[in-house]
């Protein structure tokens, strides 16, 4: 995989951005895993899943459900975990 275009970015825009290397195997303090948490604990449902095609509904579904929900997603970065990457930690 070719990050230089990725650190070339984070070059040009250093004063405006603070990257974070996470540990491998730590999804705890991933904010995105999160997301993805509570869109297969909480936002998927019960309901088996017939095929991709209804896999790839449902979670575009959840996203845009929780999309609107500011709240839910804030709440992500004030896990103890998660502080790191909020700016009011």
């Amino acid at each position: 995989m070719d990050y230089k275009p990725v650190r070339q970015y984070v070059n040009e825009h250093r004063t405006q951005l603070r990257v974070y290397f996470l540990p491998k195997r730590a999804p705890e303090f991933n904010p995105d895993e999160q997301v993805w948490n509570e869109i297969k604990n909480n936002r998927l449902g019960k309901q088996p899943i017939k095929n991709k095609a209804d896999l790839k509904e449902r979670i575009i579904f959840a996203l845009d459900s929780l999309k609107h929900n500011a709240e839910r997603i804030s709440s992500f970065f004030r896990l103890e975990d998660t502080k790191y990457a909020s700016n009011v930690a």
